[in-house]
């Protein structure tokens, strides 16, 4: 944190270190007619973020990004204490007291290098999103809601330590291979040992497309269509260190993109198939969803987004429903940071289908970008 500080407060060298950053504070009300009493209503500041981000190129072929992303969510409490009790003056122990501290997880993001011998390759080495699916690689603060969608965060886990490599056909055609821990984790730190492989294949046959999910208000029309898989095959084991279970996991991904003159619209189909050598049952599922915005001319944006995700497909299959909708305001829209600051206010549903509940809420959030 004292290394951030001064980070902070020393000016950035221009070309070699670049310092930007955002808040974003969200207030939610969620009703859940269906669940125990104390679960029935919640309120209050939730999913609230904020992120640094240090980056920089200290020649034309190397560049680096460190990018720390602060959340309420991930302060969880932590164990610092264990005493033992004797209630009864007898010598023997009758229980134990427990002492606990809130703790922050990892605010760790991206920590990259990125080696870059041509305008066309690159090699990025460290701990990065990973980019299985087309909202997967949307910067945090370019999404059209405030999170990404249901669908995909059953999918996709967002961060992961390895390494990527990228061609790129002058935004025509991106391909990426890349080679992953597939545990977010270092390794000794999880009881599940074997590598991830991922592929993903990128088109836009009218010009660059980036991952902006809201299109400019002058855009020209630009269409994208895009793939991903992924191959995590690994041996769980016991507390012991024997083999437990081995298991095949595979996902693939395919998504369609289109943008134009301020209308965005976008949608990802999602699949996962997963086998052990203990059971003899798979794992499926299968998920989707579909999402689109319109910049008006005067800085206001509808969104309406819907997905949906089948789990257990093969014994027991789940069904959940998300429906979302509502508006993003940019009241420097005219200025010369239009999107320097976001307003939005959504409509949240979420049906579990099958287990018969439902949640329904509204969210308001300001995103400060800097």
């Amino acid at each position: 944190m004292i290394a951030l500080l001064l980070a902070l407060a020393t000016p950035a060298r221009a070309g070699l270190l670049q310092i930007e950053g955002f808040v974003s504070p969200q207030l939610t009300a969620t009703v859940r007619p269906d669940a125990v009493p104390a679960d029935q209503l919640t309120a209050g500041l939730q999913n609230s973020a904020a992120g640094v981000i240090f980056s920089g190129e200290p020649d034309e072929r190397w560049a680096f990004k460190t990018y720390l992303l602060f959340a309420p969510s991930d302060i969880f409490p932590a164990l610092t204490g264990v005493s033992a009790l004797d209630r009864d003056n007898d010598g023997n122990v009758d229980g134990l007291e427990t002492t606990s501290a809130d703790a922050l997880g990892s605010v760790l993001r991206e920590v990259s290098v990125t080696w870059r011998p041509t305008e066309r390759f690159d090699f990025k080495l460290g701990r990065m999103p990973l980019p299985f699916t087309s909202q997967a690689q949307s910067p945090d603060t370019a999404l059209l809601f405030p999170q990404r969608s249901g669908p995909n965060r059953a999918f996709l886990a967002d961060d992961d330590l390895g390494g990527l490599l990228s061609f790129n056909l002058d935004g025509i055609a991106i391909a990426r291979l890349g080679l992953f821990n597939g545990t977010g984790v270092g390794p000794g730190a999880a009881n599940e040992l074997g590598a991830m492989y991922l592929g993903r294949l990128d088109i836009n046959p009218l010009g660059s497309f980036d991952f902006d999910e809201t299109a400019g208000a002058n855009a020209p029309l630009r269409v994208g269509l895009g793939a991903g898989l992924a191959y995590h095959p690994y041996t769980s084991y016991d507390s012991a260190g024997y083999p437990d279970v081995r298991v095949s996991d595979f996902r693939g991904s395919a998504s369609v993109r289109v943008a134009a003159a301020g209308v965005s619209v976008s949608a990802e189909l999602l699949r996962r198939y997963q086998v052990d050598d203990l059971t003899d049952r798979p794992v499926e599922a299968t998920g989707a969803y579909g999402q689109a915005g319109w910049l008006l001319d005067f800085g206001l944006e509808p969104i309406f987004r819907m997905g949906w995700t089948a789990e257990d497909q093969s014994f027991d299959p789940r069904y959940t429903v998300w429906t979302d909708a509502g508006f993003n305001l940019y009241p420097g829209f005219d200025g010369p940071n239009p999107d320097g600051v976001r307003i939005t206010a959504q409509y949240l549903s979420e049906n579990r289908v099958t287990e018969q509940e439902a949640a329904r809420g509204l969210s308001a959030q300001v995103q400060v970008k800097w």
